[in-house]
């Protein structure tokens, strides 16, 4: 009788060992997950800091490029038309 006792209290311990066992190794993973999830958080936090002045900038250089854009197609015109009339002036010229 007393070895049946002995053996069931032998089993409870050794089960209550594997639970804490268990209970340390999630415990482990669950604050490396954390410091994981840490890091993540103030990198995203720097990034999306830094983000409204980027966009901004971004906007900035593009309005930037349009604008020069828009000369460069007036130039452009105006250089067709000198062209055209440099063209049109030899023409007639050769007809005379």
């Amino acid at each position: 009788m007393i070895f049946l006792i002995v053996a069931i209290n032998l089993s409870i311990t050794l089960l209550n060992i594997y639970i804490a066992i268990r209970i340390w190794q999630v415990r482990l993973i669950t604050a490396k997950i954390t410091a994981i999830l840490i890091n993540y958080e103030s990198y995203f936090h720097v990034v999306l800091n830094v983000a409204p002045q980027v966009i901004y900038q971004g906007q900035n250089n593009i309005y930037q490029v349009r604008q020069r854009y828009q000369l460069l197609q007036l130039q452009a015109t105006k250089i067709r038309q000198l062209i055209w009339l440099l063209n049109w002036s030899y023409r007639i010229w050769r007809r005379i």
